[in-house]
């Protein structure tokens, strides 16, 4: 269409048909990416939605089954951080997951487009995308590194706020306000400075998009003009236009997506720490043939730990039916409590 202002000939119809036809094509072409653009972030954050929800369910269920020993190795303040933060990060990477491949392999298209327009001047504009895509992949990793650090300081400080509810009454007592109003503060400061961090880097990737494209545009016609090769103003709206396609995918949702993948895959791996946790064994009662129940231990050996070697309790057995009445007595840390838990099967047999 350019071309066809820049040799502007009123006798020539076919060229204005041709003019024409472009223009139509064009219009077309954007009606249909914003039709498909937005039915696929519409269908995207629906899978994303489901991913959480998934998620959350896995995670209540887990949290119905978890065994004594693996109640000591968690928290409720990491039960409601996975439940409230962790799961959120499924519905920002899925939006923009696919952009990690599109990115690239645009740029390659973009790049062919403009080497058969303006030739090897091309490259240095492209150079310019190839240093912010190696400075994002190192974005990533600090995304990462940050969003494990923020993620750990956020349980602690959770565990911490419930501690202090859970025995509010024992500190009004003592006057401890002040000591445990430090306490939280100084944990809250360093959770907040590991977010004020993530959120420059966050801004740095903005300032990207926004500053990127001119960039390469500058770079590839100072290279132009320095190889001494004549361009012309169609050449000009061409390459333009080229470097502003690259400007969403690859300026925008390309840093977006490695920086909520990175916080994904933190996220996937603090789920998945809690789902591996031991469970209660589910074990199918069986009612004896004669409809009598019993509770009969013979030479019962447990422990609270696999990993420990002596077992809490050894060679106890013992017998309870109906209507009697059987008690426990020792002295403190005999095992009276760990015998009435291990009746449960809350632990390792």
């Amino acid at each position: 269409m350019i071309s066809y202002v820049e040799n502007y000939d009123p006798t020539d119809s076919a060229a204005l048909h041709e003019a024409y036809g472009y223009a139509a094509g064009l219009s077309a072409c954007v009606l249909v990416w914003a039709v498909l653009h937005h039915l696929y972030f519409y269908h995207i954050q629906r899978v994303g939605m489901r991913l959480r929800v998934a998620v959350c369910h896995m995670i209540y269920r887990k949290a119905l089954r978890l065994s004594s020993s693996a109640m000591g190795k968690t928290s409720t303040g990491q039960v409601v951080n996975l439940l409230s933060n962790d799961v959120n990060r499924f519905d920002q990477v899925t939006m923009f997951l696919h952009y990690l491949w599109v990115g690239p392999l645009q740029a390659v298209a973009v790049t062919a487009l403009l080497w058969m327009e303006i030739g090897i001047s091309c490259l240095a504009g492209m150079a310019v995308l190839i240093i912010l895509l190696f400075l994002q992949t190192c974005f990533g990793k600090l995304f990462s590194s940050l969003r494990s650090k923020t993620a750990a300081l956020t349980d602690k400080r959770i565990r911490t706020m419930s501690e202090v509810i859970t025995s509010i009454r024992t500190i009004k007592m003592n006057a401890w306000e002040k000591s445990f109003i430090d306490r939280i503060t100084r944990l809250r400061s360093k959770e907040i400075s590991k977010i004020l961090k993530s959120s420059y880097l966050r801004g740095m990737n903005l300032a990207s998009f926004f500053t990127v494209s001119k960039i390469m545009i500058f770079v590839t016609f100072i290279t132009n003009e320095l190889l001494d090769n004549r361009i012309t103003a169609s050449q000009v709206f061409v390459v333009v236009t080229l470097f502003e396609a690259l400007r969403f995918s690859s300026t925008l949702y390309f840093p977006m997506a490695v920086e909520k993948m990175s916080e994904a895959v933190v996220s996937l791996r603090r789920i998945k720490n809690f789902l591996s946790l031991d469970e209660i064994p589910q074990l199918n009662t069986q009612l004896p043939s004669g409809g009598e129940m019993m509770v009969d231990m013979q030479d019962f050996t447990a422990f609270w730990d696999e990993e420990s070697e002596s077992p809490t309790l050894k060679g106890v057995s013992f017998t309870v039916r109906p209507a009697e009445l059987l008690t426990v007595v020792g002295p403190v840390g005999a095992g009276k409590v760990s015998c009435d838990t291990f009746c449960q099967f809350d632990a390792t047999l």
